[in-house]
């Protein structure tokens, strides 16, 4: 009865072509709110005060792992392992159990205070810092909901969520900027207000179809027992990523740090496109990891290698140089001041975007423990790579992620080998 019954097509592969638009829609809708917040960012701002809200950036991006690691990312792993229908089951539960985790993630908008209130007027500080601090609770709350949505197979509900956020940014921005509100509070408190309004619409599409029946309680312990290392896995790189941040601003000046931030704004695009594919692909891929089953692994795996790279390299025709036709160049001047920038950037978003595929087919295969002794060792070349921004500039941050994410790649490829060269003979059978 347990033996697997080949002549039916896999489940994983149901709806699949159906879903992916889906998938790159939700993941572009809500980049496109990060975006607008980012963009209004790095114009609104000068040279100094640009780097300072990079700084922001990176204390935000650092405060929303502990949740999204501790609880959210495990309760999607468990969810995985569900009948399809079930999916959504404990989406109230785990909600509630990262709800203390993302107040306590919130904290790290201190480390940004710390580095940049002697850099500009506290007016900039005291803006961003609250502003931040309520983006850093909320956004890895909807994130889950997105997420558990598309494990679900409800992908085409995540894009409507995304669209609530795009919709909630676009019309927070305009009415912030029509009553004259300080600069400081735009980027983060438009990011704010659409998360609190497209979460709310989130639960309230998944609210039929969660607790369908009894599963079990999802408990607290359980998920950080698993979640602790995954934890590990993103701190240790987001610290790494704070510290390039604060050490580039200090070498190199705030304006070199503003002018690296401008150059991720436009190099984000490819990132999203990957994330896009990965929300729909990574349920598939974590299960070809679970039954370790090489053949659909890389099956899944071929199709998002080829989407990604051609996507990139057409991106960065498109966008790495200023042209006639590249409307980057307009939107976000300041990433095109210092030459070949935002070119290098986007070479480095599709490097690191190579690997995301692989990062969710470990989580599959039960190795949390790889992916954070990765993350560990390999963090140390962003800082180190960090130190030489006296010369490289703004540069230091693109040279660093891609150095390490060559490295991280050819170390999540070989341990992937191992788990599934580790199958009993004849299961996951390598074809």
């Amino acid at each position: 009865m347990n033996e697997r019954d080949d002549t039916k097509p896999p489940t994983r592969s149901r709806g699949l072509t159906r879903r992916l638009p889906a998938g790159v829609i939700d993941a572009s809708l809500a980049s496109l709110a990060t975006f607008l917040a980012g963009l209004t960012a790095v114009n609104v701002f000068g040279d100094v005060d640009r780097g300072v809200y990079a700084v922001f950036f990176t204390s935000f991006m650092l405060g929303v792992v502990l949740a999204t690691n501790l609880v959210y990312v495990p309760a999607s792993v468990e969810a995985v392992a569900l009948p399809v229908p079930d999916r959504l089951a404990h989406l109230g539960r785990s909600v509630r159990l990262g709800l203390i985790p993302a107040l306590l993630g919130s904290v790290a908008v201190v480390f940004a205070v710390l580095v940049t209130s002697s850099l500009t007027d506290q007016g900039v500080v005291t803006g961003l810092a609250i502003s931040t601090a309520i983006a850093t609770v909320l956004s890895p709350i909807q994130d889950h909901v997105r997420r558990m949505l598309h494990i679900a197979e409800q992908s085409w509900r995540a894009a409507a969520v995304s669209a609530v956020q795009f919709g909630g940014v676009a019309v927070s921005l305009a009415t912030m900027l029509a009553l004259d509100i300080e600069r400081a509070w735009l980027p983060f408190g438009t990011l704010a207000i659409a998360n609190a309004a497209s979460l709310t619409a989130g639960l309230l599409l998944a609210r039929r179809s969660m607790r369908t029946r009894d599963l079990g309680t999802l408990r607290f312990g359980a998920l950080a027992r698993q979640g602790r290392w995954l934890l590990a896995e993103s701190t240790i790189p987001s610290l790494a990523h704070f510290g390039v941040a604060a050490i580039i601003t200090k070498l190199a000046g705030p304006e070199a740090m503003g002018f690296a931030e401008a150059a991720r704004v436009v190099a984000q695009p490819v990132l999203v496109f990957a994330t896009g594919l990965t929300a729909v692909l990574a349920p598939q891929s974590m299960q070809a990891a679970m039954e370790q089953d090489a053949p659909g692994g890389r099956r899944v795996n071929r199709l998002y290698t080829v989407l990604i790279l051609a996507a990139g390299a057409a991106y960065l025709l498109a966008a790495g140089r200023p042209w006639v036709w590249n409307p980057m160049q307009h939107l976000v001047p300041a990433a095109y001041v210092v030459g070949w920038l935002a070119a290098v950037t986007i070479v480095s978003n599709l490097i690191g975007a190579a690997m995301y595929l692989d990062i969710n087919e470990l989580l599959g295969a039960r190795k949390a423990r790889w992916l954070a002794g990765i993350a560990i060792a390999t963090s140390p070349i962003l800082i180190a790579v960090a130190l030489t921004s006296r010369a490289t500039g703004a540069f230091a941050r693109p040279y660093g992620l891609m150095a390490r994410d060559v490295v991280q790649i050819a170390w999540y490829r070989a341990a992937l080998r191992r788990h599934y060269d580790s199958a009993p003979h004849g299961v996951g059978a390598r074809g």
